[in-house]
């Protein structure tokens, strides 16, 4: 079969928690069949140890091995097909140790920025901008090889109230054209995703959810590239990846500046590298972030002020974690009840009971984490420089 494409670097396994449960396998075999040259599996990344996993919406930490060293059998077996190993993450500056980690083991990461922690898009008519900022922050690390689904703030439309609507979409185009801009010095892709046009999603505007001619007209002006991604979470939507690719790209008006021969790892970005090799340079702990971040929640600079703060994130985390486990053995039990395919039945049985285990150890992981800063503020001179000296003891370079 000829194809005006043959590659894919946006795929996801079970392991995310949202997609099929089908082998790693069955996905390759459809890629082949469909004339794919090289694929690329980029799944949600897991979060780190200090923060507890999310069932519906990533790997759990403890999977990240066995994704990658099944990843590495598959590429040696299938000899046809060049695969290559990656995550989708999100940023948040909390996590650079962790995504350095899962960089340096990997073959490329892709920036898929599905939410900004602590801001609310639901009838946010700022939130475009917040996350375009937030996007550019990314990009600023060297971490990514391109942008996934770069207008995904744009599904949260229909949220919208109609008295703000206008400032909103002014917002909108603001935002794509701060990111356009940004991928364009950077040298960096943006991804034209199928996940909608496969699963034909339209929303009230006729549209999709993404990607929206909103922002790609605002792309194209720019002279920005394109990459296409799958965004496969089935293997069966690989069988309409010609057919979406081609109805999208007319539907999107864009004829020209799309790579037809993309390859992260030959895709150099001279760039990037150096933005990367500062990045891992200055990079800090979990630890250095929580106690930085936690400066800025705090109006004065105090031992009472900052133990107090740690003491609520400790309760907040035990309440939490209470929650998850309760409405876990729920959910498992309301399993146990119900009738379905009983292989199906019993990997989602298994795989709740694994969550319920890796909960277990993030919350260990965090509350040590956060008993260990409460304590060692006794230990550390207690005047108006108590932030700079926790920071001091936590610093990659003490």
């Amino acid at each position: 079969m000829k194809k005006d494409f043959n590659y894919n670097f946006h795929t996801h396994t079970y392991r995310c928690g949202h997609a099929s449960y089908e082998k790693e396998e069955e996905y390759i075999n459809k890629f082949i069949k469909n004339g794919f040259k090289i694929v690329g599996f980029s799944d949600h990344m897991p979060l780190p140890k200090e923060e507890f996993p999310q069932e519906k919406s990533r790997m759990y930490i403890n999977e990240k091995k066995d994704y990658i060293s099944k990843l590495k059998r598959l590429k040696k077996q299938y000899k046809s097909l060049d695969i290559l190993i990656g995550f989708e993450c999100e940023y948040d500056k909390m996590y650079d140790k962790h995504l350095m980690n899962l960089k340096d083991n990997s073959d490329y990461l892709i920036l898929g920025q599905h939410f900004i922690k602590g801001i609310n898009p639901i009838g946010n008519i700022n939130y475009p901008i917040l996350y375009a900022n937030s996007v550019c922050e990314a990009l600023d690390t060297g971490l990514f090889s391109y942008i996934a689904h770069p207008d995904v703030y744009l599904k949260y439309r229909e949220t919208i109230e109609k008295s703000d609507y206008d400032k909103y979409i002014c917002n909108c185009k603001n935002a794509a054209e701060i990111i356009c801009k940004k991928a364009k010095k950077l040298n960096i892709p943006l991804e034209i995703n199928l996940t909608f046009k496969n699963n034909i999603k339209i929303m009230n505007d006729n549209s999709y959810p993404y990607p929206h001619r909103l922002f790609f007209d605002i792309a194209k002006k720019l002279n920005n590239t394109f990459v296409i991604g799958v965004d496969a979470h089935s293997k069966n939507v690989i069988d309409k990846y010609n057919d979406s690719t081609k109805s999208i790209l007319k539907d999107l008006d864009i004829y020209k500046n799309i790579i037809l021969d993309y390859n992260p790892l030959l895709y150099k970005n001279n760039i990037m590298e150096k933005k990367y090799k500062i990045f891992k340079k200055n990079i800090q702990s979990y630890e250095y972030n929580y106690i930085k971040k936690l400066s800025k929640n705090i109006k004065y600079n105090d031992e009472v002020s900052i133990k107090k703060i740690i003491k609520e994130d400790i309760a907040s985390t035990n309440k939490k974690y209470i929650k998850i486990v309760s409405s876990l053995k729920k959910e498992i039990d309301e399993l146990n009840n119900t009738i379905m395919d009983i292989s199906l039945k019993s990997k989602k049985i298994s795989r709740k009971k694994e969550y319920i285990r890796y909960c277990n150890e993030s919350y260990k992981h965090r509350l040590k984490m956060l008993n260990k800063i409460y304590k060692k503020i006794m230990h550390i001179k207690v005047d108006n420089k108590i932030i700079k000296n926790l920071l001091k003891f936590y610093s990659k370079d003490k």
